[in-house]
């Protein structure tokens, strides 16, 4: 699914419909009929014709006075340019809304996954002239398995034709909020229901929240509950934003897109109710129509709304400040940024004790880097990229450990027994168990104890320190005398877990890449060479028009800089996409080659 993901640039908006006689009024529209409203993406291959197209829509609604205003339509698009355009149609009048644009890139692919889950239709422009491509009926799928209706029709923006019919049809074929169904969201009936799909931060409104609101309705200086953090907050404000400026409202009702102001606590992908009771009030509608279907449904404590799957970083860098008197700035900084994008994760080294800065990929960190610069006013270095590798082991291994420690006056004793076993290679999770007779002898506290040294365990392997996968570990015995802490059980089983991984023999497992080139024929031959110097396989050669489509693997570490490389070999007429494939055992050749080189002996 990467490359209709990576290939995907997506603007989400709202279409309200109004009375063609009424006078356009950013106030008089900021709750219409949830009949009149089409909450629609806009998606496409990279320079298929999006931008075109919506710029087309604004012009033909009314918004824009010219054409040919790339340049600024794609500056009103890029970044924070989050907001509702007023436009206006010979028959009707129109708002359109644009929420936002994703980067065309796989490393952003999260803000397509995010996106997706507010959208209720969407308009697929393909570029006819590339012919049927392989990753268009992908996307295709995509659309559909995300349950969204999706509209096609013929248009060639450029020449501004087809874009009025585009629009009646958006108006006449894609649903509205209210005809689509959404079985978790009925058992809130008439409460509040919402989720939040994106975060911002504004240096005078702290952190902006947007939501999608499928039941109930949401008001200004009123407590809202987060299922996901079990946590109540008050939301201060509530905005509707129209391009550059931001509407304060009072309340807004199901179908619309909010932004709120003032939850401290909500992230991307979380469930948004009006009360802790609401909540659990859903839960026992649902829980009673399975008992009267006598169905086998599992119960549960609470009905969220489906988030977003966060890929794992494949790379990272250690980032540090100007001075030590930045580094609480920098530490905030990161927070922010934290929250804002998911798929940026940030950890401390436990033996150097450096920030370590872990994303999606080169392109992902820099404009980090970079937003950190700008927005924040913060110099900061980077070190150098290196690739998110995971570890596993060859075999099984059993290890006892004692830990006898005297802290003041108590005296904390712990052993631990216990196996680990390699999993199938295609697990790519870690899990542990009890033996029976131990699970019935600890109580509920020393067992989580246990679980928490086996998960701190699996953070950091035996051969290089990178996450543990395809692992199962059993736990054969635990005794301790009394007053012993659990923070000493967990670390004696910490300690037991890497003494028993290095015994089964670690492994290191490197990120392999799916790659697809498209070239010209006369520049392949360069093509082919550079890959098999990158430890790549070729999967497969197409032909697509006048140019070949090389289908390949390649290791990560080995894709540095990939781009300038293929520019120069093809003097600029080639494309590239990659997809994390999988993580694959190293030979026994290139893993001490990288050993040597992260020891600094080679």
């Amino acid at each position: 699914m990467f490359v209709c993901v990576q290939m995907i640039c997506l603007t989400v908006h709202n279409f309200f419909f109004l009375p063609s006689d009424e006078v356009k009024s950013l106030r008089a529209v900021v709750n219409p009929d949830i009949s009149k409203i089409r909450n629609i993406g806009i998606m496409a291959h990279i320079d298929a014709g999006k931008t075109t197209t919506t710029e087309r829509m604004l012009y033909f609604s009314g918004y824009t006075r010219a054409l040919g205003g790339e340049v600024t339509f794609r500056k009103i698009l890029r970044e924070r340019a989050i907001g509702m355009l007023t436009a206006g149609m010979s028959t009707r009048a129109v708002e359109l809304n644009v929420n936002f644009s994703t980067i065309s890139h796989v490393d952003f692919t999260l803000e397509v996954e995010r996106a997706l889950r507010v959208l209720d239709g969407a308009v697929a422009v393909f570029d006819a002239s590339a012919g049927v491509e392989v990753w268009q009926k992908l996307f295709v799928v995509k659309i559909i398995n995300h349950n969204i209706n999706k509209l096609f029709i013929k248009l060639i923006s450029l020449k501004n034709k087809g874009v009025q019919p585009l629009l009646d049809a958006i108006t006449a074929y894609l649903p509205a909020p209210n005809e689509r169904n959404h079985d978790l969201v009925r058992w809130y009936k008439d409460d509040l229901c919402a989720l939040a799909f994106k975060v911002v931060h504004d240096k005078q409104r702290g952190p902006l929240v947007f939501v999608r609101i499928y039941s109930g309705s949401m008001k200004a200086q009123s407590a809202v509950y987060n299922i996901n953090r079990n946590g109540t907050e008050r939301m201060s404000r509530l905005l509707l934003p129209f391009a550059d400026q931001h509407i304060e409202i009072p309340s807004l009702s199901a179908g619309n897109i909010a932004l709120t102001v003032g939850l401290k606590q909500t992230v991307t992908g979380d469930t948004i109710v009006s009360s802790k009771a609401s909540s659990a009030a859903a839960v026992r509608r649902a829980q009673k129509e399975a008992e009267s279907k006598s169905s086998s449904q599992r119960e549960s404590s609470s009905l969220a709304l489906a988030g977003v799957e966060v890929p794992e970083p494949v790379f990272f860098c250690s980032i540090e400040p100007p001075t030590l008197a930045k580094q609480a700035d920098l530490e905030h900084a990161l927070n922010c940024l934290q929250r804002e994008d998911p798929s940026l994760k940030v950890r401390t080294d436990l033996d150097s004790g450096q920030t370590i800065l872990c994303g999606m990929g080169e392109l992902h960190i820099e404009i980090i880097h970079d937003r950190i610069k700008r927005e924040f006013n913060i110099e900061t270095h980077l070190g150098p990229l290196q690739v998110a590798y995971r570890e596993t082991i060859l075999q099984s291994a059993t290890a006892t450990d004692t830990l006898d420690r005297t802290l003041g006056d108590k005296r904390h004793v712990v052993t631990v027994e216990l196996d680990v076993h390699a999993l199938m290679e295609s697990s790519t999770s870690c899990d542990m168990t009890f033996e029976e007779e131990v699970k019935t002898q600890l109580s509920a506290g020393v067992r989580e104890a246990v679980e928490n040294g086996v998960q701190s365990a699996y953070l950091q392997g035996p051969v290089l320190g990178f996450p543990v996968e395809g692992v199962k570990t059993v736990i054969q015995h635990v005794s301790l005398e009394s007053g012993t802490s659990a923070a000493m059980v967990s670390a004696c089983v910490s300690r037991c877990m890497l003494k028993a991984l290095k015994l089964a023999g670690g492994q290191v497992l490197e990120p392999v890449m799916a790659l697809e080139v498209t070239v010209g024929e006369e520049y392949l031959s360069p093509v082919l060479a550079d890959l098999a110097q990158r430890r790549g396989t070729v999967c497969d050669i197409q032909s697509r028009q006048e140019n070949k489509v090389l289908l390949a693997t390649v290791p990560l570490a080995e894709m540095m800089g990939y781009s300038t490389v293929l520019r120069t070999l093809t003097s600029g007429n080639a494309t590239f996409s990659l997809e994390l494939s999988s993580y694959e055992p190293m030979n026994t050749q290139d893993q001490n080659i990288l050993l040597n080189k992260m020891a600094g002996l080679a």
